[in-house]
């Protein structure tokens, strides 16, 4: 049955969630160019193309509550119907947190002095639940041209499952690098105390930006299996690739 609060109430309170949230990945955007200017152009081109990522997804939600909120309103045959910002926004998502990954891993491959015996996992699960957003986007938007409605996503087989796969590698691939992280951190700090207290701040960022995204994704995974029928899980995931730039 559907209920106006728990579909577009969800993604209308996730989308003003994400809203926030990338006001927060300008400010660290800007931070990052001031204090970290020295780095390599490689790290530098993986910021810039997750912010960029960024402004274009926040671009597509604002697009996605339009059109599911304020363009059908008073006809609720049409508010079931998939507006064609969502893919896109799942698909950015899915490239956000790609290229977040990517540079965690490129930190862990300088923390254990540039060995690939850990990072070439990382990435490969990064990569496959791209390619699992990006399966999940080809789906909706056929879906969408024919059947038109978020019911019939959700009981097409085929496009569920893959939808799950992604969400569980990106929380897996999240878990991962933040044990790694922590881990490479600690195996790294001295007995000098000014060494000590960055290795302990940074293991502590570490943590936190791990486990909020992991729980975001988590949370999303979680809506997604126990109440595929509202949107919830949708307005979840539009915070997780906040949370993921955060």
């Amino acid at each position: 049955m559907f209920e106006v609060a728990q579909d577009y109430g969800a993604i209308l309170l996730g989308g003003l969630l994400a809203f926030g949230l990338s006001g927060c990945v300008n400010m660290q955007f800007i931070v990052y160019w001031q204090l970290y200017s020295h780095e390599s152009w490689y790290a530098k081109s993986l910021v810039i193309a997750t912010w960029l990522l960024d402004l274009f997804h926040s671009a597509f939600v604002a697009i996605a509550l339009w059109d599911s909120i304020i363009v059908p309103y008073g006809d609720m045959d049409e508010f079931d119907k998939i507006p064609w910002s969502v893919g896109p926004a799942v698909e950015l998502t899915a490239m956000i947190t790609f290229l977040v990954q990517s540079f965690f891993a490129y930190r862990i491959y300088r923390l254990q002095k540039k060995r690939i015996a850990v990072v070439v996992p990382i990435v490969a699960l990064a990569f496959f639940r791209l390619v699992a957003a990006s399966v999940s986007m080809g789906e909706i938007v056929p879906l969408r041209i024919r059947l038109r409605s978020y019911a019939a996503f959700v009981q097409h087989p085929f496009p569920c499952w893959i939808f799950t796969v992604g969400l569980s590698l990106s929380a897996f691939v999240d878990i991962i690098i933040t044990a790694f992280m922590c881990y490479f951190l600690r195996k790294n700090r001295t007995m000098i105390t000014s060494t000590i207290r960055i290795i302990d701040t940074l293991t502590l960022w570490t943590i936190r930006n791990g486990s909020m995204t992991s729980a975001a994704t988590i949370a999303s995974l979680i809506c997604w299996l126990a109440m595929p029928d509202n949107r919830i899980f949708l307005g979840l995931h539009f915070v997780v690739a906040k949370c993921t730039t955060s």
